[in-house]
């Protein structure tokens, strides 16, 4: 059995809430991306952790269990977090990432690259949040996925990724890459969406969609990925992140050979601040994205 620990947050959020509306303003958070992670806990879980029926979720006796565990390791982790905080005198690289460059492409240069002993606090906001968080000094360092300008921030450029349409696999008639189709399909969006799309359909088609028919919408990659999978509809999206699900056969990447989409990344700093392994971190990325 494996259970994201995102679930199990989310899980708490919303018995203490009381709802998934009332859970989604507090994490910041779509319904449908809570929905989705409990859907995907339970079904990790092999039952129901909630009594269904009421305007309220109340958890039943598996999910009054579940939240006693939570709640549980909430504190032991809240302990050991002070625990190595002051046994440890380095301080963190705070970084703020993208969502599709961060988790598929960044993080793994710290669990298991070139950058595993550098001890990180990692977050995956929208853009414009993380131009705020390295603004006020929450973060040390940001990457994002467009050029914005700034009177005292700087925008470094550090690679180059590749954006994909998706669809299923399974897909009985596969989709034509011209206007009319695409204008006529079904689309996943997600957070930070809104300038992915605009930037394929303008590389690829020549034009921008300004309208279009989206079925659902959801926060995290994760879940879009899944939807797509499934058949619910198409999606564009770095490809960095889809590599698990073309290996298994769920997922494809439809391509013009003869036009790409690519896309800049900037590293977001502040001139006036300084962490001893920035210098180090854009070296190795720079390197991974072969910029």
């Amino acid at each position: 059995m494996n259970v994201e620990m995102r679930y199990l947050h989310t899980f708490r959020a919303v018995c203490e809430a009381g709802s998934v509306r009332a859970a989604a303003g507090v994490l910041h958070r779509t319904e449908q991306a809570l929905s989705y992670q409990l859907r995907k806990l339970e079904e990790a879980l092999g039952m129901p952790v909630f009594q269904r029926g009421s305007g309220r979720l109340i958890p039943n006796a598996a999910g009054e269990r579940l939240l006693a565990f939570c709640r549980e390791m909430g504190r032991d982790w809240e302990k050991l977090h002070q625990d190595i905080h002051a046994a440890s005198p380095i301080v963190p690289l705070r970084i703020s990432a993208v969502s599709g460059f961060g988790r598929y492409q960044l993080l793994p240069l710290f669990r298991d690259g070139p950058l595993a002993d550098v001890p990180i606090r990692m977050r995956y906001p929208t853009a414009e949040d993380i131009i705020r968080q390295v603004e006020s000094g929450v973060c040390d360092l940001g990457f994002v996925h467009r050029m914005d300008t700034h009177d005292r921030l700087s925008h470094t450029p550090v690679g180059v990724e590749e954006i994909v349409l998706i669809a299923s696999a399974h897909l009985v008639q596969p989709l034509a890459l011209d206007a009319q189709s695409l204008r006529d399909a079904r689309y996943v969006t997600y957070d930070e969406s809104d300038y992915v799309f605009a930037t394929w359909f303008t590389q690829v088609l020549g034009m921008n969609m300004t309208r279009l028919n989206t079925v659902t919408h959801f926060e995290e990659l994760e879940e879009v990925l899944d939807w797509v999978a499934a058949g619910r509809g198409i999606s564009i999206v770095p490809t960095a992140c889809i590599a698990e699900h073309e290996a298994r056969g769920e997922v494809v990447a439809l391509r013009k050979p003869e036009t790409r989409c690519r896309n800049t990344i900037y590293a977001v700093l502040d001139p006036a601040r300084h962490h001893a392994a920035i210098e180090r971190v854009l070296e190795a990325v720079r390197t991974r994205a072969m910029f």
